[in-house]
């Protein structure tokens, strides 16, 4: 099982215009057993070793020199990609194509972390060449990837996912964390001006890919979005470590 972080954007609507990228913002956890403030893409790293997630890609813009000394500086271990051109998050995702190979991944964006202890486990632990999706319930799905659900002996199933829908089939939007196969490399449409991942998900799921999905509460989910809503990712994740303090 390999890693894989995408941390190429400029971090616009937060406000921060590339002077500092929104992976490279502290949040707090748990380090030795007392609170501690890492950057976002910390966390993620030290939650993927955590899970056993060893072989590591990040993808990073080329004039990002702060990302990649902190990266080579404190996980000399992970491989650095560098997306050269900004056409989407799709692209960005298949920079690690050759990384990738044959293994299953875990994709997490570098500005989103799941708040909870039994996601990506449930993730790195699913069957192989499987599909696992996080989902949280949102007031603007059409915002959002939104999934398909329909209901099967009595469980909610995810039958496909459609990008930003005029109509959402759902109020639940996809988190930017996901479990892939390989075979998604195959479906990226790499001819497009703006490559989209979600279309790319769709299609293998309705291909037959084991599908599986988590449906998380909202608050076990925190991006950096807009530059007003960082205080929420700075108190859910004192909340959180809090919780695991040893006295």
């Amino acid at each position: 099982m390999k890693g894989l972080i995408t941390a190429a954007g400029l971090g616009t609507r937060s406000g921060l215009d590339g002077k500092l990228r929104k992976e490279m913002l502290p949040v707090y956890d748990i380090r030795n057993g007392k609170i501690a403030l890492r950057p976002i893409i910390d966390v993620i790293l030290t939650e993927f070793a955590r899970n056993d997630i060893e072989e590591v890609a990040v993808v990073v813009e080329p004039d990002d020199r702060w990302t990649m000394e902190y990266l080579e500086s404190n996980f000399p271990e992970a491989t650095l990609l560098l997306q050269e051109e900004r056409r989407g998050y799709g692209h960005a995702v298949l920079m690690a194509k050759d990384f990738i190979g044959t293994d299953d991944f875990i994709l997490n964006a570098g500005d989103g972390l799941v708040l909870n202890d039994y996601t990506i486990k449930n993730m790195v632990s699913a069957s192989e060449s499987s599909i696992y999706l996080a989902l949280i319930p949102v007031p603007n799905p059409e915002n959002y990837g939104c999934p398909v659900i329909a209901r099967e002996n009595g469980n909610l199933v995810v039958k496909g996912v459609i990008e930003k829908p005029r109509n959402p089939p759902s109020n639940f939007a996809l988190c930017a964390l996901y479990r892939l196969t390989p075979k998604i490399f195959n479906e990226i449409d790499a001819s497009s001006e703006n490559i989209e991942l979600t279309p790319a998900i769709d299609r293998v799921i309705r291909k037959g890919s084991p599908i599986f999905s988590d449906f998380l509460e909202r608050k076990e989910w925190v991006s950096v979005g807009k530059a007003e809503s960082y205080v929420d990712v700075l108190m859910a994740t004192l909340e959180k470590a809090r919780g695991k303090v040893i006295s």
